[in-house]
């Protein structure tokens, strides 16, 4: 079968109505006077040395946000400067005699440029250091730093490490991330995370641009996906924060948080233009051109790289103007099943036995991996004044995809074959208000829906040969398994900056709240076409979470900083199918949440931090009222409650070894428990069980345990680079009671599908030469086993791996200012192996992948 592109859909043309009335409204609002940079003075200490080292201890000694093209600081020196001062005096002495100016862009903001300084930039050094005003919107800091400044575990994946490395899935971004994986990254073509352990049923939340359009897909023996579709072409940025979170992203989660920012105008604009795009053209070997469904014999000979037959495209048109900012994006993509790797072992050992890791042979294709898509984004920003703005954006996202149950991949090789596709449709809608006259205030309301329409295909478990070989086999019973998902969001927050005489303060509060409406058909699961089946009757009500929060921090000292928060979570259930598994259809609950850290910072770049933070998980619709698993629902299941504390060390410095270099460090170790834990345990039912009768139900284990060590780090050397993370769990537990705790997960608990390995590694090398026009490096990968043992029972449905040690390359080069060309080489030495959590489904073979980006 050879896949057809999927049509643009009516969502669309609401898409191109969002643009013409922001291409409307914007125009017609006028320009206000501007703000200027703060004037309070702070203690400001910063030796002489390189200026590019200067301009970043300032940014980190200041509120000031400094943006500039790097070749206008290159070779400069500047004589450093130290005492208190306001942040634009600090600046102002920083760039004498270097022959770079600089100008307010509003707020915080300052923008450098070559050439002489003028009466614009620069402020009078014998009267008001206030700059004045030029009005430019931005960012909020440099985001990659972040992480390294940050009490608690966080990570930052920048567009630039999504392309370097792009890997075969959107999942393959999180690669570089310790703690973090996507997984059944090739079975299902969507993002589902997994941090520390914690994986599915709203455990962890996928937000894009702040909304959520996560779904829960029950995937047989696998457990439960939490799905969320985005391509990387349209990704600005992510940002992780592992376990209870603040803010209203964190309402109702206690696994962490993927923020997901898709990509504005200034992703597209170059600074200091008013006008922008960007085109990416892209292709890649080793996939099939195209494929019959309910094959049975795989292929072995790839589509030639040069016909194009597998690649991507993408389109991004933007503009910068005084009092709007405006992006469209189109994105497209195609790859057919890929090919496994050719060399590596095939089989793992469970008690002195051999078994197959997968049905699939080193070389052959991969089948139900296969994947198109068809994306489009618009954002654009209105700037009433200086001080507010309106953010309206639009997301579609539309896909058919491979994928199988787990039973289809492991229960014989007879039933194995390549499936029906499954298809998603998702459409996003967000509005961001924000208003920040002063320190007081920093209003943000936010406002948002999603939609999400999704096909799954149930695959049936029938022997199935073609009636050329023998008329008598019967087709199998693959039934569509049809959900739609409407969920709406809003949150209210402000922040308020206080200078006092015990030192600076600052307070975040605000409200959240979030209204999932579910809504499914009932489908048969059944072995042939011809058979009856058993009817399967997945979930229909609503899910809603209102959450009051807020965060402080205290700068007590300039080495102490200190930070409180507490949110209260608020959850409420209500099955509305046509019959109640349970006779309970509503169920409700919340529980109050504190965090506490505290920051040390002995010398400046070097922090010292300790974390304790609590959250809750509600229990979800598929877990208390309504359940397509054979699982009877429990609607008396108690919230699950993380109770997690860490400590750590933060590095970051310039000039650590010579005068040019960069170091950042984030090691931290981690204790992570969850009380009244929910687990799916077995009922006591006949054997065997009979078709549709639940042989399982949920229950709250007394608590279960994480406990490890990540670090990441990167040392940048100008013509020498290198980045590194590991994760290391040294302990865990599983406690039905306090008094009964295991080294495995509970027998038939989905838990057993989501065990990270014990230890996981990964160091990137690279280098830039010909004037930094070209980057180039190796990534090695290494994974150990599984962190817990798998039981007897539990080896019949949980995928496997074996330790594996992979390589993969990327090459950057400069063609142009406007002209880039990157080759990667995914699984460089071919190797045959299972990803970590990939379920039965072996990664890709060496993958060759070119791409060309032009910005103009």
């Amino acid at each position: 079968m050879s896949l057809t592109g999927p049509l643009l859909s009516r969502h669309v043309r609401i898409a191109l109505g969002c643009v013409s009335l922001l291409g409307g409204i914007a125009p017609a609002m006028a320009q206000q006077p501007a703000q200027g940079v703060q004037s309070q003075q702070v203690a400001i200490s910063i030796p002489a040395g390189p200026l590019e080292n200067a301009l970043l201890a300032l940014g980190r000694q200041t509120d000031l946000r400094l943006v500039y093209r790097s070749e206008i600081t290159a070779g400069k020196t500047t004589a450093g400067v130290t005492g208190s001062l306001t942040p634009s005096a600090a600046l102002s002495r920083l760039l004498s005699g270097t022959g770079v100016s600089f100008r307010s862009s509003g707020g915080n903001t300052v923008t450098l440029e070559a050439g002489a300084s003028s009466a614009a930039g620069l402020p009078d050094p014998t009267g008001d250091t206030t700059l004045k005003p030029i009005v430019l919107r931005g960012g909020e800091g440099r985001p990659a730093d972040a992480p390294y400044e940050t009490a608690g575990s966080t990570s930052y994946i920048s567009s630039e490490q999504i392309e370097r490395f792009r890997g075969s899935t959107a999942g393959d971004i999180f690669k570089n991330t310790p703690g973090v994986i996507s997984a059944n990254n090739h079975n299902g073509g969507a993002v589902n995370v997994n941090i520390r352990g914690l994986q599915g049923q709203n455990r962890v939340r996928v937000a894009i641009d702040g909304t959520q359009q996560t779904t829960t897909t029950w995937r047989g023996y696998a457990g439960v996906d939490d799905r969320t579709y985005i391509d990387p072409d349209l990704i600005g940025g992510v940002s992780i924060s592992k376990g209870p979170s603040g803010g209203a992203a964190g309402a109702g989660v206690n696994g962490g948080v993927v923020g997901i920012r898709t990509i504005n105008a200034k992703d597209i604009v170059e600074d200091g233009k008013q006008y922008g795009g960007r085109i990416k053209i892209g292709a890649q070997d080793n996939t099939t051109s195209d494929f019959t469904i309910n094959s049975i014999v795989q292929q072995t000979d790839s589509a030639d790289f040069f016909d194009f037959t597998n690649g991507n495209g993408s389109v991004a048109l933007a503009t910068v103007q005084d009092n709007f900012d405006l992006v469209i994006a189109a994105a497209r993509r195609y790859r057919g099943n890929y090919f496994a790797g050719s060399k590596g072992p095939t089989t793992y050992n469970f008690n002195n036995r051999d078994y197959l890791l997968s049905y699939t042979k080193p070389g052959e294709e991969v089948w139900n991996t296969s994947s198109e898509s068809t994306s489009f984004l618009a954002k654009g920003t209105i700037h009433m004044d200086d001080d507010q703005s309106l953010e309206l954006g639009y997301v579609h996202y539309e896909a058919e995809y491979g994928e199988a149950m787990s039973s289809l991949l492991f229960t014989q090789d007879g039933t194995f074959r390549q499936a029906p596709l499954s298809n998603v449709t998702t459409d996003t809608f967000t509005s961001r208000y924000r208003y920040n006259p002063d320190d007081m205030v920093d209003l943000k309301v936010n406002a948002w829906m999603s939609i999400v329409d999704q096909m799954d295909m149930s695959t049936g478990l029938a022997f199935y040969l073609p009636p050329v070989i023998t008329p008598i086999n019967q087709p199998p019973g693959d039934d569509p398994r049809y959900a739609m998902t409407h969920t709406y969001g809003g949150d209210i927050s402000n922040t308020s900056k206080f200078d006092t005489d015990y030192g600076n303060a600052s307070l975040n509060y605000g409200i959240s709240y979030l209204f999932e409406d579910i809504d499914s058909r009932p489908y048969q699961s059944r072995t042939t076409a011809s058979s009856i089946g058993a009817s399967m009757v997945p979930s229909v009500g609503s899910r809603s979470i209102a959450s009051a929060f807020t965060q402080g921090e205290w700068e007590a000292t300039d080495w102490l900083k200190l930070n409180a928060g507490l949110r209260y979570d608020y959850y409420r259930l209500e099955d509305k199918g046509a019959t109640s598994d349970t006779g309970v259809r509503e169920k409700d609950g919340g529980r109050l949440n504190p965090s506490i850290s505290a920051t040390i910072e002995p010398i400046d770049g070097l922090q010292l931090y300790a974390l304790y933070a609590e959250g809750v998980r509600p229990p979800t619709m598929r877990e208390t009222m309504g359940n397509d698993g054979n699982v009877r629902p429990n609607p008396y299941l108690k919230p699950e409650v993380a109770k997690n504390w860490e400590v750590g060390i933060n590095l970051s410095k310039e000039g650590l070894i010579t005068a040019d270099d960069s170091a950042r460090l984030k090691f931290s170790y981690f204790n992570n428990n969850y009380t009244d834990y929910i687990s799916r345990v077995p009922l006591v039912v006949p054997s065997p069980v009979p078709p549709g009768t639940p042989a399982f139900t949920f229950d709250n284990l007394k608590k279960a345990r994480f406990s490890g060590v990540e670090v990441s780090a990167s040392y940048d050397l100008g013509f020498l680079f290198a980045e590194g993370s590991l994760t290391y769990y040294t302990d865990y537990e599983f406690c039905r009671t306090l008094s009964t705790c295991s080294g495995t997960t509970v027998d038939m608990d989905y838990a057993a599908n989501h065990m990270p390995p014990e230890i996981m590694k990964r160091l990137t090398i690279g280098t830039k030469l010909f004037e930094d026009k070209l980057t180039a490096g190796i990534r090695i990968t290494q994974a150990g086993a599984r962190l817990s043992p798998v039981t007897q029972s539990a080896r019949m449905y949980t995928g496997m791996w074996v330790p594996y040690t992979t390589v993969d390359a990327f090459a950057t080069y400069k063609i142009t200012e406007n002209l880039t060309f990157d080759l990667q080489a995914e699984n460089l030495t071919d190797r045959f192996y299972i990803d970590a959590l990939d379920g039965w489904n072996p990664a890709p073979g060496r993958t060759i992948r070119a791409s060309l980006t032009a910005k103009f």
